[in-house]
């Protein structure tokens, strides 16, 4: 693999973190609040808690995808992989769309101002939340990112920089947010995810008929 292609790789991960994280569901408007509440980097090591979560859960994602792609090498089989990955957006980007962040906020107390309990509390947010396996795998199979054909090293390459997607959104949402404080309105945040929501709908049917098209 050339550099360029390495490029491409690290490249999707980013984006694949990024967008994982960028919905705004329980996750993002308790890392919200705490940034409202406590300011920019308290709210910056929750949202870095919510990816301690995610990188378990992306470890999880591109070990089944391996393990699914390296047995099953079928042109079947690949379409089928891609047909759920490309329902699994879809679904995913409905999801987004009907996610009210104004019907999870609630005032959050905080009894401990450590860094530590900061993580600690976004990661037990996130980490309930063990469906966010499928939306990994409809971006990564998205992103068309063979795992299974990659060394170790362009594994653990990948690996990384898709958890440093994830820890790029929570520092500009915090950042963001920080400069907004005193003008912030959840119903922002709502029209937000349906304007993600709509972005990963028409991408998945995009999908399906570039799939479609190439039978």
């Amino acid at each position: 693999m050339n550099g360029l292609s390495i490029l491409g790789t690290v490249l999707k991960g980013m984006a694949i973190g990024f967008l994982a994280a960028a919905p705004t569901g329980p996750s993002g408007v308790f890392v919200i609040q705490r940034t409202l509440n406590k300011g920019r980097w308290k709210g910056f090591f929750t949202g870095f808690g919510v990816t301690l979560s995610d990188a378990f859960y992306i470890f999880i994602t591109m070990m089944s995808l391996k393990l699914v792609l390296g047995y099953l090498e079928d042109y079947r089989v690949a379409n089928v992989v891609n047909f759920v990955g490309c329902f699994l957006l879809m679904a995913f980007g409905i999801a987004t769309i009907r996610n009210n962040p104004l019907a999870k906020s609630k005032n959050v107390a905080v009894r401990k101002d450590s860094t530590g309990h900061f993580v600690a509390t976004g990661f037990l947010v996130a980490i309930v939340n063990p469906l966010v396996v499928f939306m990994y795998i409809g971006l990564f199979t998205f992103f068309s990112l063979p795992v299974d054909n990659f060394s170790k090293s362009l594994q653990m390459t990948t690996y990384a920089f898709t958890v440093l997607g994830d820890v790029c959104w929570w520092f500009m949402l915090t950042f963001f947010i920080n400069k907004i404080r005193n003008r912030f309105d959840l119903k922002g945040l709502w029209m937000i995810n349906r304007i993600l929501g709509t972005v990963l709908i028409c991408a998945a049917l995009g999908w399906f008929i570039f799939i479609l098209s190439n039978q």
